[in-house]
């Protein structure tokens, strides 16, 4: 069942030949993890690269006062940042939080790289995920961070419509860089427009 989730969804990502699709199966495992389940942590080493079959998951760092900052989310049906672009020097540069739980496929780096090199469709699928990084890093960075506090609400509604009602509002406002307080202000606004 698992498997054929992850060969759809592979197929989906431009990985559509059955050879293709099974040397990513001989080498992932599919692991279902529980709702505030630590993936990995900041500063640490991780030597893996995870697809996130269904379920959702934040990116974070704790801030010199010791809060939670979320930085990021993944829905169903999408890869992890990349290693590369998540580590620096071979720890990463964030953790990994299930806010559900989740269906996570993870393969060793090395296995994956291999599989890039060797194969097209996986240099296809690698070189897709990088632009897709690159463009909602520069998209986060060039237009997201100048709206103000209600544009930052709006844009998150697009981007993914029903995570309001899955994740607590706490990690909501955190990623909006707001207070919860504010939050529950901008939504009741929302609300009656």
């Amino acid at each position: 069942m698992m498997n054929n989730q992850l060969s759809n969804l592979l197929h989906d990502f431009g990985i559509v030949s059955t050879c293709a699709q099974q040397l990513f199966l001989d080498k992932a495992n599919v692991v279902e993890l529980p709702k505030n389940h630590t993936v990995f942590l900041e500063g640490k080493k991780n030597h893996f690269e995870y697809i996130l079959i269904s379920g959702v998951a934040h990116r974070y760092n704790i801030s010199d006062k010791g809060d939670t900052v979320t930085t990021g989310f993944y829905m169903s049906k999408s890869v992890i940042t990349p290693n590369f672009a998540r580590t620096n020097n071979g720890k990463s540069i964030f953790s990994l939080q299930t806010l559900t739980d989740v269906v996570l496929a993870e393969i060793l780096v090395t296995d994956l790289d291999n599989l890039r090199y060797t194969n097209k469709e996986y240099s296809d699928f690698g070189q897709r995920i990088m632009e897709a990084e690159l463009a909602r890093t520069f998209y986060n960075e060039a237009v997201f961070r100048s709206f103000n506090a209600k544009e930052r609400l709006l844009e998150l509604r697009k981007q993914f419509p029903s995570l309001e009602n899955l994740v607590p509002h706490n990690i909501i406002a955190s990623y909006l860089g707001i207070t919860n307080v504010s939050l529950s202000r901008l939504r009741n606004e929302l609300a009656k427009q």
